[in-house]
């Protein structure tokens, strides 16, 4: 007994077959099977119905014509007859002979066109009571006496009056001919119609059917690199259509399972590299910790310079690594988010003294105006959002610049503005800026280059709280990169 799933196969493996040049070849084969055969039936039924009007019409027309002639020969027969009575000429006996040979012909005709067999006997009598007559009139020729009596008189009038029965009789069978030949044709534009109203909706039914079944597939492998691109790359891609469709999808899952691997790879040295650095960063903040407090004995005041860019150097790098240790857990692992309720103001506060030693370095003047507002939300992810934008303004702020922060409360939300005077943000880098590793291009100051994965991690922690960063156009005062933040104060993050 096979099992519930191989029905399904075998439906698979079936549309498997063949390439899509065959599978567009064979759709128009079956459109094209309703449409021609509805032209094949409508050619045979025109000729059916041409050949038997012209059969039915010839016979009508043949009979009526015939009757008409015979009624014509009745007549020049009597004409005849009557002046050879008279006149007693033998060239009106023969024209009287050749009228009725003439006779003959037509009767035999009607004969074998006869409709049915009234009309048939109605000929045989007619030829009966005219042979009659004829005997009649041979035998008085012969004895040099003729003399029409009133019974051959009769008889002439009977046959007229049985040829102008037939003749009336063909004209009224042409007529009753005419009908069914019109009742035949309507008949048959009604088959023709019946034909094209099944075969064309049909015809329609199978193209739509083909045309679904030829760009399912390349609809599933459209949304099958889009996944790449917005889900991810754990899906497996499975295209099941034509030939060359399906060996485009096993190309796809190669492509996919290569990139998997690739992203697996580019984890662990992130990882690998981040831990790694940590403990000789460790060893370098410690030994410089010790310089600066004199452990080792007094410094002058050049190694005090020396020892305070050590000590940023360890803060830049620190925070590089940082970020790459944040980024490979956000990108490996969903956000989880540590909820308390602590004050905006005093976080960027103590971010602002984190960086005490960079902004005096620099001489960079900060100008806050922070609003005194509570919410709840994960204080480290939050610190590491302003730590990062802070970061960014002070590596692009010239010497001796300013930066401006703002805290302010919006109805139900939080709005924190940071703004420098650096060379601010091009409209083409502007798009790029929340990529992973973009750096861009401008030129700074700052003495380590970054990661490029600030503005990234800020997204990702941005949309773990339900909010939002917008970069704002530059300012007279401002006229560097100027971002806003924008975050719900009593949103429950954890929905």
């Amino acid at each position: 007994m096979n099992p519930p799933s191989s029905k399904p196969t075998q439906l698979r493996q079936f549309f498997n077959i063949g390439s899509l040049y065959q599978w567009a070849l064979l759709g128009f084969i079956l459109v094209a099977i309703p449409l021609v055969s509805v032209i094949i039936y409508a050619v045979t039924e025109v000729a059916n119905y041409t050949a038997q009007s012209q059969k039915t019409l010839f016979q009508s027309v043949n009979t009526t014509e015939n009757s008409r002639i015979m009624l014509e020969r009745l007549i020049a027969m009597e004409r005849s007859v009557r002046q050879y009575q008279v006149l007693k000429e033998d060239d009106l006996f023969k024209n009287y002979l050749e009228h009725r040979d003439a006779f003959i012909d037509v009767i035999d005709s009607l004969k074998s066109s006869s409709f049915n067999k009234d009309s048939a006997l109605q000929v045989e009598l007619l030829q009966h009571n005219e042979e009659s007559l004829y005997d009649s009139i041979f035998t008085q020729v012969n004895e040099h006496n003729l003399s029409l009596s009133q019974d051959d008189l009769a008889l002439f009038n009977k046959l007229t009056s049985q040829a102008r029965a037939l003749l009336l009789e063909g004209e009224k069978r042409v007529a009753v001919e005419a009908n069914a030949l019109s009742v035949i044709a309507e008949r048959v534009r009604n088959r023709l119609v019946y034909a094209a109203l099944i075969s064309v909706p049909l015809a329609l039914i199978l193209g739509l059917i083909f045309v679904h079944l030829l760009t399912r597939p390349i609809k599933h492998i459209g949304r099958a690199i889009r996944s790449l691109g917005e889900v991810g790359l754990d899906q497996a891609i499975v295209i099941n259509g034509p030939k060359d469709l399906t060996e485009l999808g096993i190309n796809l899952e190669w492509l996919r399972q290569r990139l998997n691997k690739l992203e697996h790879e580019k984890q662990q040295f992130i990882r690998n590299i981040s831990h790694e650095l940590k403990t000789p960063l460790a060893t370098l903040k410690e030994g410089t910790d010790l310089l600066a407090e004199n452990v080792v004995g007094e410094l002058n005041t050049e190694q005090q310079k020396i020892i305070k860019l050590m000590e940023m150097g360890n803060i830049n790098i620190n925070g590089l690594v940082e970020n790459l240790l944040e980024y490979q857990r956000i990108i490996s692992t969903d956000v989880e988010l540590n909820l308390s309720e602590f004050s905006f103001s005093a976080l960027i506060e103590r971010v602002c003294k984190e960086y005490g030693l960079l902004l005096r370095s620099k001489h960079i003047s900060l100008h806050n105006e922070l609003s005194d507002i509570t919410l709840r939300a994960d204080y480290e992810k939050l610190w590491i959002i302003i730590s990062n934008l802070l970061s960014n303004a002070l590596k692009f702020s010239p010497e001796q610049g300013s930066i401006h922060l703002q805290l302010r409360q919006h109805n139900e939300h939080i709005k924190f503005t940071i703004e420098d005077q650096g060379p601010g943000i091009s409209e083409e880098m502007a798009t790029l800026i929340f990529d992973d590793f973009y750096q861009g291009n401008a030129d700074h100051p700052w003495k380590i280059k970054g990661s490029g994965l600030g503005l990234p991690l800020i997204l990702h922690y941005l949309e773990a709280f339900q909010g939002s960063i917008n970069l704002l156009p530059a300012t007279k005062d401002y006229s560097g990169a100027r971002f806003c933040v924008t975050l719900p104060k009593t949103k429950d993050h954890n929905k």
